[in-house]
């Protein structure tokens, strides 16, 4: 039994339901579960990457109408959710032709205002990943104009809360979307059925549909191949087929058209050269055991190399609700900053397995978010034979939702491989996602000062400090804290930061191995009041290796926040851009400052490079190739102020003048 799990759910149970949506490389299969039919425990959740539940109506004034059969959604939420499968709630449906309330809601800014917000809460409410807009159909013209205000509404806000928005379409002819909705979604579900009567969904139609679309411009990573698990004229379901004694081989029956296994599988492989994936209306229809359509499909994805199990891409953030298989875990919601849910009560012999592409082989700095009520939780990563690749020790971050982010650095292949987020000792932790980037001359990481493995004397108390949480205080002459497996990727000058407030000043040491390797001393100086925090730094010279990082209090009298280590070829070249400001031609080069940047703060970028004639072009997009601030300029500084939202994640900086281009990593924390 999992000790103190209702006070926890007690101290959580008011906290909106939101589930994150992480960015896949995958092979999208996506079916729709209807209110009215089927059963939550049929459901081949192994075979599926995302479920969308329908219908959810709109009223005419933003409303929504009360779901059907809300039990069934809650069911099917926690059992998708355990078997790493996201969920998303279908708005809108054929509703027997009636689409007012989408043109109503569409053309009136304030009903649009009021069903964004809706589906918000009802997002919230039921725990989902995201919304599916089944708009069907938005006409040419003002409707198609408004379509799109809708979706661009919508994205702002579901993607703000890392969370998905797709839409059904039609097959072809579809002028009611226009092309800046590609934009705004995350794929499109094209609906390749219904076009005739026993033709309604052949082969050729599907060929139609993607190119249709294809041709408008759409990315083949946002084109999901929709296909049918019924026939026509009959609107039989393709089990009743079978019980009546069509073939699971053909696609024709006494007159009733359908998809086979044959053809279903030649679509699944369509949809692997062309798109990005499969949708089914909808799941009940399927048929048992190896007549199956659904297992059909994952026969071909398995085929092709392909998985339904989601495989983060690496460098990138990872969910920690993302897993493909877990033990002893569960999820609940999360405060800490981009919404969603996070893993808890992560306890001794608990783990996560997810499963990764890791890009290219090479040494990755991870940063785990955590949070603990008790601390002294040891977490390590492993591979998939069970060799510990790194490790992290979680102290006491001041409760279940405050979080910190520990940084530790490991080395992985390159490929798909299955990684393992193991308790190797816990009294509980939570998690709510790990974020790889790449360990190299950019390396940075951030230790919180109350993630102590161990320590004499110190306290911690709350802070007003940037970013909140903890700081470790009441430090008098001799205390220490200790940090284990802080790794530090390559021989080199690393500088060090630390984070201090003083009201008289005072003077701190750092040390590697409990002494064995003495770091030097750093004065703090006065910052007027225990809560006046500043920075001060020590440049050293340190062998690669995994070391325990130790503080030590020379004199007492001051607080401790944080402390940064970054190789010092990463830090900021003063002279060469005090040359570039200058009007120096040269290479061009970027440095971000800081990074990883704390969220809120104004982010700078200072470049170098080029002619002071020759403008610079830079273009900052997040994890998912969304553009979140883009600017020409001759100057070279650029401040990017805290209104461009840099959420918590991984972003690209890109820059380019006329003679090269270069890309910069940006960790937001």
């Amino acid at each position: 039994m999992k000790t103190n799990f209702l006070l926890k759910r007690a101290l959580v149970a008011l906290l909106l339901l939101l589930a994150s949506a992480p960015v896949f490389a995958q092979f999208r299969v996506i079916g729709y579960v209807p209110s009215w039919a089927g059963d939550v425990n049929a459901v081949q959740y192994s075979k599926l990457t995302h479920i969308n539940y329908a219908f959810l109506l709109p009223t005419a004034t933003g409303g929504l109408q009360p779901i059907e059969n809300p039990a069934k959604l809650q069911s099917l939420v926690s059992a998708a959710h355990a078997n790493g499968v996201k969920v998303l709630i279908s708005v809108g449906g054929w509703n027997n032709g009636d689409d007012s309330a989408f043109e109503t809601i569409g053309g009136n800014a304030t009903y649009r205002n009021t069903f964004v917000a809706n589906l918000v809460s009802f997002a919230n409410q039921y725990n989902l990943d995201g919304v599916d807009i089944d708009w069907e159909y938005p006409d040419a013209g003002a409707s198609a104009t408004n379509y799109a205000a809708l979706m661009q509404q919508l994205s702002t806000e579901m993607h703000n809360r890392g969370k998905l928005l797709t839409a059904a379409v039609v097959a072809t002819g579809g002028a009611g979307v226009l092309n800046s909705v590609f934009g705004y979604v995350d794929f499109l579900n094209l609906m390749a059925y219904d076009a005739n009567n026993f033709d309604h969904s052949t082969y050729d139609y599907a060929v139609q549909s993607i190119n249709y679309w294809k041709g408008r411009g759409l990315p083949a990573s946002k084109t999901v191949l929709g296909v049918p698990f019924y026939g026509r004229p009959s609107w039989e379901s393709y089990a009743q087929l079978l019980a009546r004694g069509a073939s699971p081989n053909a696609d024709v029956f006494n007159g009733v058209g359908y998809n086979g296994i044959p053809t279903i599988k030649s679509k699944t492989n369509l949809a692997f050269d062309q798109a990005s994936g499969i949708m089914i209306w909808e799941l009940s229809q399927d048929a048992t055991g190896a007549n199956s359509l659904l297992t059909a499909i994952n026969q071909v994805v398995l085929q092709r190399g392909g998985s339904t199990t989601p495989a983060q891409a690496v460098p990138g953030k990872l969910e920690a609700e993302s897993f493909a298989a877990q033990s002893g875990t569960q999820t609940e919601p999360t405060t800490d900053t981009g919404g969603g849910v996070n893993v808890d009560w992560f306890e001794t012999g608990d783990w996560l397995d997810y499963s990764v592409n890791v890009a290219t082989a090479g040494s990755y700095t991870v940063g785990f978010r955590v949070a603990s009520a008790n601390g002294g939780a040891t977490l390590q990563l492993r591979n998939s034979g069970g060799a510990v690749l790194g490790s992290i020790n979680v102290g006491n971050t001041g409760g279940w939702q405050s979080w910190q982010t520990i940084n530790t650095t490991v080395s992985l292949p390159a490929g798909r491989q299955t990684l393992r987020l193991y308790a190797a000792a816990s009294t509980g932790c939570n998690v709510n996602w790990l974020n790889f980037s790449t360990a190299s001359s950019s390396f940075t990481t951030l230790l919180q000062a109350e993630s102590y493995s161990s320590m004499n004397g110190v306290q911690v108390e709350t802070t007003t400090d940037t970013g909140g949480g903890q700081n470790v205080g009441y430090l008098d002459a001799g205390d220490w804290m200790a940090y284990s497996n802080v790794t530090f990727p390559t021989t080199g000058a690393y500088t060090i930061e630390y984070r201090v407030a003083s009201p008289s000043g005072g003077t701190l040491s750092s040390d590697l191995n409990a002494g064995s390797i003495q770091l030097g001393n750093t004065t703090i100086p006065a910052t007027g009041g225990w809560q006046n925090w500043t920075t001060v730094s020590k440049t050293v010279t340190i062998n690669a290796g995994t070391y325990s990082f130790g503080v030590f209090a020379q004199t007492g009298g001051w607080n401790f926040n944080w402390v940064r280590i970054t190789k010092a070829a990463a830090a900021r070249p003063a002279a060469t851009v005090a040359s570039a400001a200058a009007g120096a031609a040269g290479p061009l080069a970027v440095e971000v400052y800081p990074n990883p940047h704390p969220r809120g703060q104004a982010l700078t970028l200072r470049l170098a490079g080029g002619s002071s004639t020759s403008p610079l072009q830079v273009l900052v997009t997040d994890a998912s190739g969304r553009e979140v601030f883009r600017q020409t300029t001759s100057q070279h500084t650029v401040v990017l102020p805290p209104t461009a939202r840099l959420t918590p994640g991984l972003y690209l900086i890109q820059v380019a003048n006329e003679q090269t281009s270069l890309r910069q990593k940006l960790v937001v924390e």
